[in-house]
């Protein structure tokens, strides 16, 4: 089967791999949609956490992101047949320690991760391998386009459900990626009573306000933390959701932060260590929640998809061929398009 490798740090190669081999507990899919995710770009650079500490090595096959149509089923596999179409958890426990039995299995020591960690095939080829206990079907009113957006969906359901959000809270999202523009929806869906958004494309803040955000803020203009602070009567927002990565980012959201309020950490910050201003989160009596995939999030974002209530057909911004890649790299880089989710299409 065709499929995408990245040989080396910067070598993108389309390659003829083998079929994956389908155990019994598994299920094969051919892939009708897999998005582009900045971790790509990570391991396609080297930076990437899992390359730099020897658990993921080159070649693999990225991609994370991705629904299709079961093809084959092992023997063991029950309530799962031909042509049913689905998509598939990130973070892959291996069902049996005390993190997997607790459904924390995006901690299982064991644990393998589609498209990086430990060299699990990624969505990035023609065919998929997945365990029967992480497969999700696609609701029959949803679209596969749609469904592909399910992992950064359970993401940011994640992200949501540990910010704790109260009834009538004001939260702000940073940054107007595909996680950030989902967490803002899903914020609104827990009962949020202003939702504002923080980020640097006015297109993509404008598709945010189209989908629910009560505010937004260009950072290139304003100071984030004062201006959020202005939109919340002088108070700051209760629940800051934090998903650009971006150092700086999280000591504004520091700034802006309610006494007594929570802010969740959603994407990898670059380097080791990151300067956070402690002394001002002790004195506000904060929580800095970290959050690692989307676990036990699948159905319910599904669940939302199909009877409206998360809105992704307006993310998705481009839709590409697998075999051009290369070219999406070099868009994703240049900063010039417009893009919030892009799809390849194997």
């Amino acid at each position: 089967m065709k499929a995408i490798r990245f040989m080396a740090p910067e070598t993108i190669e389309v390659s003829d791999i083998p079929m994956p081999v389908c155990k019994d507990d598994e299920v094969i899919a051919k892939i009708a949609y897999a998005g582009f995710c900045a971790t790509d770009i990570e391991l396609l650079t080297g930076e990437m956490v899992h390359i730099k500490n020897g658990n993921t090595t080159y070649p693999l096959v990225p991609g994370h992101e991705w629904a299709g149509t079961i093809v084959a089923v092992g023997s063991k596999v029950r309530d799962l047949k031909v042509g049913d179409q689905i998509t598939s958890d990130v973070s892959l426990g291996c069902g049996e320690c005390d993190y997997c039995r607790e459904g924390r299995y995006n901690l299982c020591p064991n644990r393998e991760v589609v498209g990086s960690y430990r060299n699990r095939q990624g969505a990035f080829a023609e065919y998929i391998a997945v365990p029967q206990r992480h497969v999700y079907k696609v609701p029959e009113n949803l679209s596969l386009e749609e469904a592909a957006l399910a992992e950064p969906a359970g993401t940011a359901e994640y992200a949501v459900r540990r910010a704790r959000i109260p009834a009538g809270a004001q939260v702000l999202v940073i940054g107007d990626g595909p996680i950030g523009q989902l967490a803002a929806q899903l914020a609104n869906i827990e009962g949020a009573r202003r939702v504002i958004m923080a980020g640097s494309w006015d297109e993509k803040l404008a598709i945010a306000k189209e989908c629910g955000v009560s505010d937004v803020i260009n950072y290139h203009r304003e100071d984030v933390a004062e201006r959020a602070k202005e939109l919340t009567e002088g108070e700051g927002p209760l629940i800051i959701i934090e998903t650009s990565g971006n150092k700086t980012a999280l000591n504004q959201a520091i700034k802006a932060l309610k006494p007594g309020g929570r802010i969740v950490m959603v994407s990898w910050y670059n380097g080791d260590e990151v300067a956070a201003m402690l002394n001002a989160t002790i004195a506000k009596d904060a929580e800095l929640i970290g959050t690692l995939a989307s676990p036990n999030t699948f159905d319910t974002v599904l669940g939302y998809m199909a009877e409206g209530k998360l809105n992704v057909r307006p993310l998705i911004t481009h839709i590409k061929p697998l075999e051009e890649l290369e070219d999406v790299v070099k868009m994703v880089r240049a900063k010039k398009e417009m893009r919030i989710k892009i799809l390849l299409k194997p």
